[in-house]
């Protein structure tokens, strides 16, 4: 009965298709709905609808809101919409074979005379010329990294590399970076609890961002730094917006920006106990009656060195879109940076709903979201959150980034099951291409299987035109990457059936080869028409991975591709697997190199792989562990192993141990320290039955130890800049021969 009545009641927000409806509350809110998606009996629509003012759009809210708000608050309002199964990841269409088909040329960056995938390699990006963000970015004479809350500048346009300056962000924590001539860009989060003016916290008792307050709340920032004088970096201007970051993709010099925001804490009233619960939920009734757009939307404020310079909502009212399903209250913007200019007011587009996974083509930007059923529909009971969990579709949102000065929402859709990542779609000749798994999002189910969906924009509508499934039973998908109108997918339980969809008529996909081995591979990498490089695990026949695994998978026939030849290890594995930009593929020397870490074996570094003649050969490793530390320069006077054994007991202690002045830190340059105060180590050494009689009064005993020694320096990215591959670890850039692979010079950052 219940069954029935749900179908019956999710009917009430379904439509004939390109039918016009309006929302209650909201006169003057038109929508275009979709076709209805059939899905296990439950059906989904992704049309989104606009308001034509803001009175609306928070009568719209409060209404959602009036009906989903009970005694303890919108205790199922946060839960509504997607949970965190995608990943934010995405690889490089590389070669130059591929480059050159594209017609996409790269140009040089202001201020380089060099040019990217000829002189020096650009961040492994999805799609050529649709840059994305990075924690490491190059134009061939500067590498500009984040590493430990810093920015750093470091000029190789010379013999002997330099670090030339960096910058300290106080209330924030870089995450990526783009560049644009002497323009970075940083993407971070902000601490919401406290603004700095020359590293000193401001107004500690409230500790509020300014323009942002009330309770705490995540915010992230758009740091825009000056790099024209590369001795001395300088914050030009900060845009500061409500919510977490998602992503980043760049069009023509124009940054797409994806933020989710949940709505901010509202004053709610939890009863003590059952009697008190409808007094609780009628008070919270009224709360919400007197709520206003600024508690629900995402605010901005944008500041230079001067001060706040403006502030108010990132989206305007009429530029806020909701699905026609209920889909949450967090928002979704899409805020437009042009990289060519400082930075302004933001021009975004939002959509009330959350975010999980961006792509962007040269035209536009889709960003993808899990849809779960509305806990409204359900009686209140614990079975709707597992008839909830299984029954669930991906919604898809476009939006138009053809035009520089603005980004416009334009059309949704929805498809059967759950993304894997930004790769999972792709957009080719008009059509975007989306590979999902069906069945539970939660690791493998045996009634799983993987299909590709291809859509087409009609007006405001993504409509599907062709499908092909039957991938992977009691699978999921592991790895996706569409070229062309070909796409090859993984999936993975037990063994890699590594397969091969002719997508040439997008009407109608074909799966047109299958080829089973051990292993997975947990990222794609077309390297030529005919041959893809596939890197993830290999695996017993039962599943059980061993090891790192690279596979070269010949796919000139798709109806019989092969893996003609595969390197692996006994263990370890890299990070390429999940993330995208670890990869470089440099084709003027059939070069891929790949952060590799393996515990067992005592290795942190790169693998440096030749791919020729259908062959992969390992061709030599580079690592950043130092055969020679520096020397030690003590800070404080050292205490030799008998200065302190009586007090310290006989503990094997490797480094340096000294004794400084009480509640001072020193620090020495290479070195991680531990401090034990004097009172600290009398109590611990009372317990331990020693003497505490050679224990000084009022100093600090300080033990520092050789930083790599306890951890591998593990190595995240590689570039190449002329005939140097330079590899980044944390606080540490080293360049290498790219030939010899022989280490040149070391920058401690």
């Amino acid at each position: 009965m219940k069954k029935v009545l749900l179908l019956a009641f999710a009917s009430l927000f379904i439509a004939g298709a390109c039918s016009s409806t309006t929302a209650p509350g909201t006169s003057g809110v038109t929508t275009t709905t979709l076709e209805e998606i059939n899905l296990d009996d439950v059906q989904f629509v992704s049309a989104l609808a606009s308001f034509d003012g803001c009175d609306n759009l928070l009568a719209y809210l409060q209404e959602q809101a009036s009906a989903r708000v009970g005694p303890y608050g919108l205790e199922d309002g946060s839960w509504y919409g997607p949970v965190g199964i995608a990943r934010t990841d995405t690889p490089m269409m590389a070669a130059e074979e591929m480059v050159a088909e594209s017609g996409i040329a790269f140009e040089a960056d202001a201020g380089s005379s060099m040019t990217e995938g000829v002189d020096y390699s650009g961040t492994n990006v999805q799609e050529v010329g649709i840059d994305e963000p990075d924690i490491i970015k190059t134009d061939g004479s500067r590498i500009m990294v984040i590493s430990n809350n810093e920015l750093h500048l470091i000029d190789v346009s010379g013999d002997t590399p330099e670090l030339s300056d960096s910058i300290l962000f106080e209330g924030h924590w870089p995450r990526e970076i783009l560049f644009s001539g002497d323009r970075v860009f940083v993407l971070a989060s902000t601490d919401s609890f406290s603004d700095y003016e020359d590293g000193v916290a401001l107004d500690e008792e409230i500790g509020i961002e300014p323009g942002f307050s009330g309770y705490w709340r995540s915010l992230s920032s758009v740091i825009e730094v000056d790099i024209s004088n590369p001795y001395e970096l300088s914050v030009v201007s900060t845009l500061t917006v409500d919510g977490n970051y998602v992503s980043a993709r760049v069009v023509d010099g124009i940054a797409r920006i994806v933020t989710s925001s949940p709505i901010n804490q509202l004053p709610f009233v939890y009863p003590q106990n059952q009697a008190g619960e409808e007094s609780a939920e009628r008070f919270n009734k009224e709360v919400i009656s007197e709520t206003t757009l600024t508690d629900w939307l995402p605010h901005y404020v944008l500041k230079n060195s001067d001060g706040v310079t403006s502030e108010g909502l990132v989206a305007d009212c009429t530029n806020v879109h909701y699905p026609t399903e209920f889909a949450g209250f967090s928002t979704l913007s899409v805020v437009s940076v042009n990289l060519n200019s400082s930075l302004e007011a933001p021009a975004a587009t939002a959509v009330l709903a959350d975010g999980q996974t961006v792509y962007a083509s040269n035209s536009s930007l889709y960003v993808a979201t899990t849809s779960y059923l509305d806990p409204i529909l359900f009686e209140d009971d614990e079975s709707r959150w597992e008839a909830i969990s299984e029954n669930y579709a991906t919604s898809i949102h476009q939006f138009d980034v053809s035009d520089s000065t603005s980004t416009g929402y334009v059309a949704s859709g929805s498809v059967e099951g759950h993304l894997l990542n930004q790769f999972a779609m792709s957009e080719h000749e008009g059509y975007l291409r989306v590979a999902t798994t069906l069945g539970g999002p939660w690791g493998f189910s045996d009634d799983s299987e993987s299909k590709v969906s291809v859509l087409i924009r009609n007006d405001s509508d993504l409509e599907i035109v062709g499908e092909v499934g039957d991938m992977g039973r009691g699978e999921r998908i592991f790895s996706v990457r569409f070229v062309g109108d070909v796409g090859y997918i993984v999936t993975f339980r037990q063994t890699d059936p590594f397969y091969t969809v002719d997508l040439s008529d997008p009407t109608n996909p074909v799966v047109r080869g299958e080829l089973k081995i051990t292993g997975y591979s947990g990222y794609l990498h077309p390297i030529s028409d005919d041959l893809v490089l596939g890197i993830g695990q290999d695996a017993t026949e039962t599943g059980q991975t061993t090891g790192a695994k690279v596979t070269l998978f010949d796919v000139s026939d798709l109806d019989q591709p092969t893996a003609i030849d595969s390197w692996t290890t006994s263990g370890g594995s890299s990070s390429v697997e999940w993330d995208h930009r670890a990869f470089l593929w440099w084709p003027a020397k059939n070069l891929a190199v790949l952060p590799f870490n393996d515990w067992y074996s005592n290795f942190s570094g790169a693998i440096a792989l030749d791919i020729s003649d259908g062959k992969i050969t390992e061709v030599g490793r580079i690592d950043h562990t130092d055969a020679n530390p520096d020397p030690i320069d003590p800070v404080c006077d050292v205490l030799e192993e008998e200065d302190f054994a009586d007090f310290l007991g006989e503990i094997q202690i490797f480094g340096t141990v000294m004794l400084c002045e009480a509640d001072t830190y020193p620090e020495m340059d290479g070195h991680w320290c531990e401090y034990i105060p004097s009172d600290l180590a009398v109590a611990w050494a009372q317990e331990e039955g020693l003497d505490t009689d050679r224990i000084p009064e009022n100093k600090m005993i300080t033990i520092c130890q050789p930083e790599g020694y306890y951890w591998m320096p593990q190595i995240e990215r590689t570039l190449v800049i002329q005939d140097q591959l330079w590899s980044y670890s944390f606080d540490r850039l080293q360049s290498n021969d790219l030939d010899t692979l022989d280490r040149l010079e070391v920058v401690k950052l």
